[in-house]
């Protein structure tokens, strides 16, 4: 195999590396804001079945203990009136059916927020509150805490995976230096340095125009920060400086 022949391969093979690589370093990333989006909205209301005499009192308390709770990371009582009003905003012709009724039907409640590290098990923490108050209903959105839990699951396994190439890599990157100590540096060694640097830097502007037009959506769109792409160039250089390394102790 000649020198350009040799060149070409190591740029392909550094840009497809460096393609998979940000790939992965994306897919992670819009994984966590994903998560971040569904769980900064997702809330358990809790309906009381009557707020009686001694509401101001009962609310208090009902109120402390849900905080007392460390599932509980927020909590914030929604009166009736509020309830009639935010249904106004989000459905007006809702309002003319509760109209017809006469006085608001709308129960007050807690709006919970729980934990991130509570959701895995929110279910039996929703269980355990049912003996705090005469509850008329509990409410959340089962399908809006399974795509947090699934993109929680998502990029952990991202991590996972660039946690482990992160390794291989810096294990690459110092091979490559202690091999360099005993054999003097060539031209064609630096060629080929240079070849997986530009194959790398190819390979991340591939992969960012894959993903260029999710910039549109605020709520995927997060670009990786700048010292990844840095060590992706880093790698790949010493991934070509590597290759011919390994061709001299052959």
């Amino acid at each position: 195999m000649d020198s350009r022949s040799r060149l070409a391969w190591v740029f392909a093979l550094t840009a497809s590396a460096a393609m998979a690589v940000q790939t992965l370093n994306l897919v992670e990333r819009q994984c966590r804001r994903l998560e971040s989006a569904l769980r900064d909205d997702f809330r358990v209301v809790l309906f009381l079945r009557a707020e009686g005499k001694d509401a101001p009192t009962r609310l208090k308390v009902l109120e402390e203990k849900l905080l007392a709770q460390p599932e509980v990371a927020q909590v914030r009582y929604v009166s009736a009136h509020e309830a009639l009003e935010a249904l106004k905003r989000e459905d007006p012709e809702m309002v003319d059916a509760v109209a017809l009724v006469g006085e608001n039907p709308l129960p007050g409640g807690f709006e919970v927020t729980p934990t991130s590290e509570s959701l895995p098990h929110l279910l039996t923490w929703i269980d355990s509150v049912q003996n705090l108050s005469d509850w008329s209903d509990v409410r959340w959105k089962p399908a809006q805490l399974q795509a947090i839990l699934r993109a929680r699951l998502y990029g952990h396994w991202m991590r996972l995976v660039l946690s482990s190439l992160f390794c291989a890599a810096a294990a690459l990157v110092l091979w490559a230096l202690s091999a360099s100590l005993r054999a003097p540096v060539r031209g064609g060694e630096r060629a080929l340095c240079v070849a997986g640097a530009l194959g790398g830097a190819a390979g991340l502007a591939l992969a960012v125009l894959a993903a260029w037009p999710l910039r549109h959506d605020g709520l995927f769109w997060s670009w990786a920060p700048l010292w990844t792409q840095a060590a992706i160039i880093v790698v790949c250089a010493a991934l070509g400086w590597s290759l011919s390394l390994w061709r001299l102790e052959s």
